[in-house]
């Protein structure tokens, strides 16, 4: 089979410069490189001929030799000095092609390629970066007291395609939307990097009487006003004991105790307090004794 004119392999005219052919020369090399087009048998043969092409075309003298007498001149033990052509031992003129690509990596590439800087230049391609796989999340309801007390839940959940039985230690002080994170039980990685994270996201179920307020809890009592009013004392019910409150006399509505270190401890190690808020209780469906009592406690207050 007949060899294609250089020029045309290289897509140049006879009269371009050698920075032209270089130029050509370099993108023709990336886009037909073995490493670019792996079990591709005419890109090989493409890449063969245009580093062919290469070799003699930035050679003065065989350039000179090939415009006067074309592939003949390289043929038979021609004055090209070839030695049977570009198919077997090491290729001479590879100089020109650590020109174009020595000084970006290196000057390492020498005597053929797998060695130094073009394969560098082309390992991005080959080789893409590797990514850390994607997070995945799901979300566990945990009663309020087991928030702030802490516990142990068995969950079942998809991991890589996979259901897996998962132990969650929620820890003590855990407040509503906080998640917990197991890493390396997410998604698994891509091109070798390493797989994403699981995250737990604890929603908390409220409570029948308390609130949370950061580390301080608010526990709402009832009183009635004769207590409010003379003093007393109110029963107060919190996640672990019950306790009397004492409410001086003359408590007004929405008043609220405070009661140090009484409230959630952290997962940091900080406790909150304890608010003790105070509703009075307006008496409905009084009798007429309470009535009349009630204006004459009006007529002298």
């Amino acid at each position: 089979m007949s060899k294609r004119d250089y020029y045309e392999v290289l897509g140049v005219s006879k009269s371009s410069t050698e920075k032209e052919i270089k130029k050509a020369y370099k993108r023709l090399a990336m886009k037909y490189h073995p490493d670019k087009n792996q079990g591709d048998a005419q890109a090989a043969d493409k890449f063969k001929e245009i580093k062919e092409a290469y070799e003699v075309l930035t050679d003065p003298d065989k350039r000179g030799q090939y415009d006067d007498f074309g592939h003949a001149a390289f043929q038979n033990g021609g004055n090209g000095g070839f030695g049977g052509g570009f198919g077997g031992g090491q290729s001479q003129g590879f100089g020109g092609f650590e020109d174009i690509f020595g000084s970006a990596f290196g000057g390492r590439s020498r005597g053929g390629f797998g060695s130094g800087g073009f394969e560098d230049m082309f390992s991005q391609h080959r080789q893409p970066r590797a990514q850390k796989g994607q997070d995945r999340q799901f979300n566990l309801t945990v009663d309020f007291a087991d928030a702030i007390k802490g516990c142990e839940q068995i969950i079942e959940l998809p991991v890589n395609g996979v259901n897996k039985k998962i132990n969650v230690k929620v820890p003590a002080g855990i407040e509503d939307g906080e998640k917990i994170r197991f890493a390396g039980k997410g998604e698994s990685g891509i091109n070798g990097g390493p797989a994403g994270d699981l995250l737990i996201q604890i929603n908390t179920r409220p409570h029948a009487t308390l609130k949370r307020d950061g580390n301080d809890l608010i526990c709402p009592v009832t009183t009635d006003f004769v207590t409010a009013a003379l003093g007393g004392e109110v029963e107060i019910q919190t996640l672990e004991s019950r306790f009397k409150l004492k409410v001086p006399a003359g408590t007004q509505n929405g008043r609220k105790f405070r009661m140090k270190e009484k409230g959630v401890k952290s997962r940091k190690g900080v406790t909150g307090d304890l608010l003790v808020e105070i509703t009075v209780a307006t008496p409905t469906n009084l009798t007429e004794e309470q009535k009349t009592l009630l204006m004459k406690f009006k007529e002298i207050a």
